[in-house]
């Protein structure tokens, strides 16, 4: 996890992590009601239609935020550097959008960066399925697979409603679009020339 602190090879990464921390800190420290307008809420749409990007920063519980923020800075950030940042932010917030999207159709409300951080483990997780980065060697695609059928068998038996199931999903999807559409510009990951 030390490539968190390579700030020139994950700005974006780095970005993130400090944004979410930052509102977590301030939500801590003072009252969560102090960023509730941040949060995503579809009785309030369209008139807070920017909470449909900020709600993926807003986080209040520490178990939801740390979570993220591990997944953010153990695969994130050899995302932004398998892809450069440029395609990274359009994936960030394209499944964060899909997931705030999710929230909007199914009229309910919602926090946090988990659909951006499904979309960047299934991207990483489906571009090297058969490596053996996993705990007991497995490979890469057993994570994948895994979150999409519990959060599938989730959603059907409704267990754990007051976890963003959907907004996952979406989120992963995402990811596999994305995968798709950028395989073809991949580069070493520790490559250090510009943007491509």
């Amino acid at each position: 996890m030390v490539e968190i602190v390579e700030v020139r090879k994950n700005p974006l990464s780095v970005l993130f992590l400090v944004a979410s921390v930052s509102v977590f800190f301030v939500a801590q420290a003072t009252d969560p009601e102090n960023v509730r307008f941040l949060a995503f809420n579809s009785a309030e749409w369209p008139r807070r239609w920017y909470a449909l990007v900020t709600y993926g920063f807003v986080h209040v519980d520490w178990n939801h935020i740390i979570v993220n923020m591990l997944l953010l800075v153990w695969t994130g950030t050899w995302v932004e550097r398998l892809i450069g940042s440029t395609r990274y932010v359009l994936l960030v917030f394209t499944a964060i959008i899909a997931g705030g999207l999710t929230l909007l159709v199914r009229q309910t409300a919602g926090i946090g960066f988990s659909a951006a951080v499904a979309a960047i483990l299934f991207y990483y997780h489906f571009a090297f399925p058969w490596k053996r980065e996993l705990p007991l060697g497995l490979p890469n695609i057993v994570l994948p697979v895994s979150l999409l059928v519990l959060s599938t068998a989730a959603i059907v038996f409704g267990w754990l409603p007051a976890v963003g199931h959907f907004p996952h999903i979406a989120g992963a999807l995402v990811g596999v679009v994305f995968l798709l559409a950028f395989r073809k510009y991949h580069r070493p990951i520790d490559d250090d020339s510009g943007e491509s």
